[in-house]
């Protein structure tokens, strides 16, 4: 497999050595400002991903949560183009045979995904996620680790859920939403809110992230 990288900072790190131990890559390349200034291996600008000479390469979209929006944008931008965009599902993780993984779904070691779920594209679930049974995860959501989902749980675009947030059954959380680390959503989070806390707490704005 001919493998792009977009985007080079810690994730692509990450999804790197993730899709090492998936596939067998006979080249990689990296699009990534940096990394082609410092004249890396295989680096070139980041505004170079689109070019016709890597139209056999398979891509994954490493933007990290503070560019949700950006990466929907450049995933929707590749399959328009007919590029290849594979999931990445780490061998100790569990998938129901009932579940749906759309294109370029990221899942990190000891996942969960129960049946009648379904994970739109350029999601990314980061270390031990629990997604319970018919659950729907929009587009290019990040789901930090240890993150748990009751029964049937929606999450809007490129939403932020922080890490080792509980989520209880049939709730309804928003695009563009972010949740606090350790946030026990009892009740839904409108669009572009921010919840934290247990107690919850949602505010109408969305918080900054580090």
């Amino acid at each position: 497999m001919k493998l792009a990288i977009v985007g080079y900072g810690e994730l692509g790190k990450q999804l790197e050595t993730l899709a090492k131990e998936i596939f067998d890559i006979s080249r990689l390349v990296v699009f990534d400002d940096i990394a082609f200034n410092n004249r890396y291996n295989n680096a070139f600008a980041f505004q170079d991903f689109m070019s016709p000479q890597f139209g056999d390469y398979h891509f994954l979209v490493a933007l990290g949560y503070k560019h949700l929006s950006k990466k929907k944008e450049i995933i929707n931008s590749l399959k328009s183009n007919n590029r290849l965009l594979p999931s990445l599902v780490h061998p100790s993780c569990y998938v129901s045979s009932l579940a749906k993984l759309e294109d370029a779904v990221y899942l990190y070691p000891m996942c969960n995904i129960d049946k009648n779920v379904i994970i739109q594209s350029g999601t990314l679930l980061n270390n031990s996620v629990t997604i319970s049974h018919d659950n729907q995860i929009g587009q290019c959501c990040y789901i930090s680790p240890g993150v748990t989902t009751s029964g049937n749980v929606s999450i809007g675009d490129c939403s932020f859920i922080g890490t080792g947030t509980i989520i209880s059954n049939n709730i309804s959380i928003g695009k563009n939403t972010i949740t606090g680390i350790g946030t026990v959503v009892t009740q839904s989070i409108p669009n572009n809110y921010s919840a934290v806390g247990n107690p919850i707490k949602i505010f109408n704005k969305k918080l900054r992230l580090l």
